[in-house]
């Protein structure tokens, strides 16, 4: 872990003066809980002083951080923590004066972005979500975001949703699937939010072969849903709205109703949509969210200046 304090001169620049553009992170994760997180951006002066330190926000508290480059130089960096974040400071080494540019390259292994395993409806294999959150201190333009998943695993067969928001693209080295999304434009203060729910075999009680071949026929399944999803998207989304509706174990009517009106709004929705939804107070609603993100069946988020509502249930 690189942990060095920052030189008594620096200057540190107001983030609206700093752009990353293009910026790519990607998240590798493996079977045993842990995130690998590199960050490649190339990041402008747009200020009229130069300035020797950049800031990186991570929403993480269990974070070390394993590299940091500067125009492919090792350089030092200090960690800062919050009460639900990490601000990595990293040292420039030299002043970036206006409009010019240098490239940053850094490396980050944290334990808490995927959620512990838990024996799924199938008792064959395991469940577990990844979740990552995108709050700049910076301005980010042109992000890509490519989340992969560990070797051997699949998108949760159980879930409703099992990734948000949509993605831009896909792809798998044979071993494990990747996902990515793109942003063109995200500002301080604002929010993105990737969630992966996957499934991975539980050894235990599953021959590995037969994981494997299930493996690859949902994955030629996919690829071909994907092109029938690319023509026919919209009508299918509109019937696979309409078939069955899903029970929710150990909750409440009124909870239960929450659920599924999120449900039929395609899994999430703004909260606002809620309150006039129900003949309910405001505060009503609220507590049931309150309760149901509490036994983790939903999950609150930022958009803007709004809540967004995500169902995360079996």
């Amino acid at each position: 872990m690189i942990i060095l304090p920052v030189r008594s001169d620096t200057i540190i620049a107001q983030t609206s003066d700093i752009l990353l553009d293009p910026i790519s992170i990607n998240a590798v994760m493996d079977n045993d809980g842990l995130t690998t997180i590199t960050v490649n951006a190339r990041m402008t002066n747009l200020g009229v002083s130069s300035i020797d330190t950049l800031s990186f926000r991570i929403d993480s508290l269990e974070a070390l951080v394993t590299l940091v480059k500067v125009d492919g130089d090792l350089t030092n960096a200090t960690l800062i923590d919050y009460d639900r974040y990490i601000e990595i400071v990293i040292d420039l080494e030299q002043s970036v004066g206006t409009d010019e540019s240098v490239q940053i390259e850094l490396g980050i292994l944290a334990s808490d972005f995927q959620s512990d395993l838990s024996i799924g409806a199938d008792p064959t294999k395991y469940i577990a979500d990844f979740v990552y959150y995108a709050r700049p201190l910076t301005r980010l333009s042109n992000f890509t975001f490519t989340a992969i998943l560990p070797p051997e695993a699949i998108l949760s067969q159980e879930s409703i949703i099992p990734l948000f928001p949509n993605t831009d693209a896909n792809y798998t080295d044979g071993s494990s699937l990747a996902f990515t999304w793109f942003t063109e434009d995200l500002q301080p203060g604002q929010e993105r939010v990737f969630i992966i729910r996957y499934q991975t075999p539980n050894y235990e009680s599953a021959p590995l072969q037969s994981f494997f071949v299930e493996s690859i026929a949902i994955g030629l399944i996919g690829i071909l849903l994907g092109i029938m999803l690319a023509v026919f998207g919209p009508r299918i989304a509109y019937r696979l709205r309409r078939i069955g509706k899903v029970r929710f174990i150990g909750v409440t009517n009124e909870e239960e109703e929450v659920l599924e009106v999120i449900r039929q709004k395609g899994g999430s929705c703004p909260q606002k949509d809620l309150y006039t939804e129900f003949d309910m107070s405001q505060a009503k609603v609220s507590l049931i969210l309150n309760n149901l993100e509490e036994r983790g069946l939903v999950r609150r988020f930022r958009d803007g200046r709004e809540n967004v509502v995500h169902i995360m249930e079996d």
